[in-house]
């Protein structure tokens, strides 16, 4: 462990072990502190429901995190990427041009940067049983969750591929049998409205159904001095969604339920900004274990900047490369994005006694546009390069020498000028589709000494993806006359007109995608001398078949003459072993061994098979996960403390890496297999009761991540096989060290059920890369993240009674310090620039809420 994470870690522990520092399971109605009166007896019981049964967390012998309802209520979880934080060894990086984009990490397996349909996550996100699946939808807004259950490490048998870091599940509420009306409205800085309305009218007819609907809006938190309205600037957000239930008992052992849910979100991209340009210096070959290892070679776009004349004088100022958040940008593209989902989730299941069946079927859409400015200093204007005015300008003593140009041809060239063109450094434009279906049988049954499941499960999804870029190429002239033209060369390089021309690129890519996935699994947990024995083992396993197919229409400035194409199969046996012993009352000690898998895929941007339309695909990822925890409850329920230490072993990593050798004027990236990674690290999650009045929780997580075999390194010996660069490798949308703790208060008022509460939270993620190497992003380590450290607080009067109700009040804030922390750099690669995304500054509001 690096000396600084050592020492944070250990002023963490010691903060732990002085205030008996609480877990995350932080909890909600099962989670809370039961009062009988004004008497604290202890934690409450969380129920998960991880193993596809209830259960009590603290029996489950894997991590598991859960937050409720009036958690996810106080902290103002809005959507998935609110609990970045809130479990140990689990962050959430929100996209780039999409509203509902999410980088999930759990124990420093990232689902990666890419949005490509051809490449699935490697952490699952499930709602009510549905697994969601595309990243680009990862973070969506969530509205009336009963709770979140966060599960870390491969969960291959029961929720199957694409859960090798693991899996996160939000699990709405159940329509009520009687009568429930909450409604909610709120005003925050940056003119931010909020409003939503529950309605349960109770049980009709032997249906009960719910209904739910939310409104919020802000204006943007940066400043487009192009843009007059602060609605249209970056940040900018105007969200929409709707929510129905209808549950119907059978006949006193079963249930049928169905949920539809929509949501809508326009608003403008976060800003990008400009932190580092390049001038055009060689980069030499990097060592790497004796090996010469090609770096890629960057545009000299600050000599360009530097002559270019800014279309607004006002944004000049703002295209001064820095490492430092602007509260202004430049973004002629006035940056746009709509994203629209929508589903159906329709649960069956039944008790007959000697076994439990249930159905759980999903049916869902995702729409998605997104225009976005990348470069954030607005439009400049300077030379441009075409190959018929390379020439222009040059003396016609110099133009004799071209035998192509005629005689009377010399004087025009001479006196024509370089032309000019006005245009960004990058933008962007894209349209995705996605519709997938999922269907999953689970039957369950229990006996005194054993617990069983079994299943099966069958997945399909097609997505399209049409997307153009815009963007200008710093192109050096000098290195055409002295490459091209002998001792002629030095001549024309001391006539140039204009050394440095922007190469006007607009290249699009239009592809379809569609794949299938089916799998059949199975879990046991025997009790060896019954339930009350204090011993559980499991045993499961899980066999999956994938099918994956892409037809590529175009990859670059033309339409392809032929459609390229790809189609993969792959298949895994994944298994888990576990064991559970109560070494003494309130003592749970665990082991387990499990795997993980991966799918493979094909990259969108991948260059075709030499020779052939093949599209190659990439390999499955397989990882071998061992843990070990205790978890316990001491002091009379009042100290909840749970600890777990984990091994992974992951092979055939896939890795998102920007081309060496993409086309000159584009930014591509390629996924490869690299190799081998080892993931080692520990996680610990407390919770406590101090006094009838005072409570605190936390969690800490610290992953250690090395790098076995990383083939990613192109040799500067042609038709070299790859090299191996695990040595100078950083890992991707990771942080090492999380951290999060909470101080919490309330005062019984003598008025009802009301009562102040409080709450002070910090959170602490170290800074994350956002790519792998400075082979093919030279600055990958001028643009990482940087370490954030989080103040929120909350304070409420609530549960006050008002008409046969009840109402509350809460005042929030997030980031109380005005934190301007990078969470997320871009490399450009060739084109020689970088930036990043800033988070929100200091945001707060005021919330009033009644419910009957």
């Amino acid at each position: 462990m690096p000396k600084r994470h050592a020492r944070t870690a250990f002023r963490l522990l010691i903060g732990a072990s002085t205030l008996a520092f609480a877990g995350q399971a932080l909890a909600q109605e099962t989670g809370a502190p039961q009062q009988t009166g004004q008497q604290t007896t202890g934690l409450n019981e969380i129920v998960v429901t991880a193993q596809k049964r209830s259960e009590n967390l603290q029996d489950v012998p894997i991590a598991i995190s859960a937050i409720g309802a009036d958690k996810l209520e106080q902290l103002r979880v809005q959507d998935s990427r609110d609990i970045s934080g809130l479990a140990p060894n689990v962050t959430i990086v929100q996209g780039t041009t999409s509203n509902s984009a999410a980088v999930f990490s759990m124990r420093g397996i990232s689902n990666g940067g890419s949005e490509s349909f051809g490449v699935d996550a490697a952490n699952g996100l499930y709602v009510d049983g549905v697994y969601i699946a595309r990243s680009g939808a990862m973070g969506l807004d969530v509205m009336d969750i009963q709770r979140v259950e966060v599960l870390r490490g491969p969960q291959g048998t029961l929720f199957g591929r694409n859960t090798t870091g693991g899996a996160i599940h939000f699990i709405s509420r159940q329509p009520s049998e009687t009568f429930r009306l909450k409604a909610e409205a709120g005003y925050g800085n940056f003119d931010a409205w909020n409003g939503k309305i529950i309605l349960d009218p109770g049980e009709i007819a032997g249906i009960a159904t719910s209904f739910s609907y939310s409104h919020s809006q802000r204006d943007g938190v940066i400043d487009n001095i192009l843009q007059p309205k602060n609605s249209k600037d970056p940040g900018a957000r105007n969200s929409d969604a709707l929510r129905a239930a209808a549950r119907m008992e059978l006949g006193g052992t079963g249930s049928i339920q169905y949920i539809f849910d929509w949501t809508r979100i326009d608003g403008s991209p976060q800003a990008f900004q400009l932190t580092n340009v390049a001038d055009g210096t060689y980069n030499p070959p990097v060592d790497v274990n004796g090996q010469s290892v090609v770096v890629v070679q960057q545009a000299p776009v600050a000599q360009y900047l530097a002559a270019a004349t800014f279309a607004d004088p006002e944004c000049a100022a703002l295209a001064e490369p820095r490492r430092k958040y602007r509260s202004k940008v430049c973004n002629n593209v006035l940056g746009t994005a709509t994203d629209k989902t929508w589903g159906h989730n329709l649960q069956v299941q039944n008790d007959f006694g000697a076994f439990k069946v249930k159905s759980t079927t999903g049916y869902r859409f995702w729409h998605s546009y997104a225009l976005a400015d990348l470069d954030g200093i607005g439009q400049i204007t300077g030379p441009a390069y075409t190959g018929g005015s390379l020439f222009n300008g040059m003396p016609a003593s110099l133009l004799q020498y071209i035998p192509s140009i005629p005689a009377a041809a010399r004087p025009f060239i001479a006196a024509a000028r370089v032309p000019t063109t006005t245009q960004d450094l990058f933008s962007s434009e894209n349209t995705r589709r996605h519709k997938q279906l999922s269907e999953e049988i689970e039957v369950s049954g229990d006996t005194d000494t054993l617990d069983w499941v079994v299943g099966g499960f069958y997945f399909w999804e097609k997505g399209s993806e049409d997307g153009y870029q815009n963007s200008g190429y710093v192109l050096d002239t000098n290195s055409i006359f002295l490459s091209n033209f002998g001792a002629l060369g030095p001549a024309f390089v001391a006539a140039n007109p204009a050394q440095y021309r922007l190469v006007t690129t607009i290249a699009r890519l239009a592809y379809t995608a569609q794949s299938e996935s089916k799998a059949l699994y199975g879990q046991f947990t025997f009790y060896p001398g019954g339930r009350d024995s204090g011993i559980r083992l499991t045993a499961g396993g899980r066999y999956t078949w994938d099918e994956k197919k892409m037809i590529r229409f175009q990859n670059g400035a033309a339409p392809l003459a032929t459609p390229e194409t790809g189609d993969a199969k792959f298949s895994k046996f994944t298994w888990n072993l576990m064991a559970g012993y109560d070494v003494a009352h309130g003592i749970n000690l665990y082991a387990r061994a499990a795997t993980g898998y991966r799918s493979g895929g094909f990259n969108s941007q991948d260059p075709v098979i030499t020779g052939t339309t093949l599209l190659p695909h990439f390999e499955p990822e397989t990882v071998t996960s061992y843990e070990v925890g205790v978890k316990t409850e001491l002091f009379n329920r009042h100290l909840r403390l749970n600890l777990a230490a984990y091994h992974n072993i992951y092979k055939n990593l896939a890795v998102n890496i920007p081309r060496t050798d993409a086309p000159i004027g584009t930014y591509a990236t390629r996924i490869g297999n690299a190799g081998k990674v080892i993931y080692s690290g520990f996680e610990i999650e407390t919770q406590a009761i101090l006094t009838e009045n005072f409570s605190v929780d936390g969690n800490l997580g610290y992953v250690d991540i090395k790098y076995k075999e990383f083939l990613a390194g192109q040799s500067t010996t042609s038709g070299a096989d790859p090299i191996n660069i695990a040595s100078i490798v950083t890992p991707g949308y990771t942080s090492p060290l999380t951290a999060n703790a909470a101080f919490n208060a309330q005062f019984p008022l003598n008025w009802g059920n009301a009562a102040i509460k409080a709450r002070i939270g910090y959170t602490h993620e170290d800074g994350k890369y956002s790519f792998t190497s400075v082979t093919s992003t030279p600055f990958n380590e001028a643009i990482k993240g940087s370490d954030r450290d989080l103040i929120d607080a909350q304070l409420g009067i609530e549960q006050l009674p008002l008409g046969g109700g009840e109402a509350s009040l809460r005042l929030w804030v997030k980031n109380l310090t005005n934190a301007k922390d990078l969470y997320r750099g871009i490399d450009f690669g060739q084109l020689g620039y970088a930036g990043g995304y800033y988070a929100d500054p200091r945001t707060y509001g005021l919330t009033f809420s009644v419910s009957y």
